[in-house]
């Protein structure tokens, strides 16, 4: 009876899963770009305060985490990231220190490590191809845009001379907007010079980063045409 009963809840729940998945992951997207591209610039100009960044942050982990609810690892450690990114928070507010700036790199790192392995699995998976996975091809561009800026803080924090052009690493985090610049110039190959790697592990990562960023959309557009083909064959 009570393995009837837990069968029943792990069908209800894989059911919810597969229901609600694909429209959440283009949601993930979009608050991972207004993240990104609105609230971070925003909290570096000066017009919004440290805290609304983790808290935006926050938003996005809990939302990922429903995503990936059917693993326990994955669960696991987007409650990890939660629990760093509050701390930070609190420490911001009352004391802020380079000691914030790591617990948020850290909490970023550990999110975009889980949240790539599972849309990777479930962009490049074996099935039909929606405008929800195009749309989780595009996360995980982004996904690995922010990875790349968690290494470049933890090189900027033990490095202080690490990039030419960044500045003092300021206690804010406006240094975080400015290595989320860098990192997606550098993959994106846009390289217009103003911030600059001049250590050695800061120059091997932006050389790997920029590997990445020219061959991702070669191989994601060739996994997704061979993925829509096998589609069709099966659908015939």
């Amino acid at each position: 009876m009570l393995n009837w009963v837990i069968r029943m809840k792990d069908d209800q729940s894989y059911s919810l899963r597969s229901r609600f998945s694909d429209p959440l992951l283009t949601a993930l997207t979009i608050l991972f770009a207004l993240l990104l591209f609105v609230i971070a610039p925003l909290q570096a100009a000066g017009l919004l305060a440290a805290h609304y960044f983790g808290l935006a942050f926050g938003m996005i982990l809990l939302v990922a985490a429903f995503i990936v609810s059917g693993s326990v690892v994955a669960v696991t450690g987007m409650f990890i990231a939660i629990a760093l990114i509050a701390a930070a928070t609190v420490l911001r507010l009352r004391h802020p220190s380079h000691v914030d700036i790591l617990l948020e790199a850290t909490a970023w790192l550990i999110f975009n490590l889980v949240i790539g392995v599972v849309v990777a699995r479930a962009v490049f998976s074996v099935g039909r191809i929606t405008m929800h996975r195009v749309v989780g091809a595009i996360l995980l561009y982004l996904n690995i845009g922010v990875t790349f800026v968690s290494l470049f803080c933890f090189v900027a924090l033990l490095q202080p001379q690490a990039f030419a052009g960044l500045g003092v690493l300021k206690d804010d985090l406006r240094v975080s907007s400015q290595l989320i610049y860098f990192s997606f110039v550098t993959l994106t190959s846009v390289g217009y010079g103003d911030i600059v790697p001049v250590h050695p592990f800061a120059r091997s990562l932006a050389n790997v980063e920029a590997i990445i960023g020219q061959l991702y959309p070669a191989t994601l557009l060739a996994r997704l045409v061979t993925l829509e083909l096998e589609g069709r064959r099966k659908r015939v």
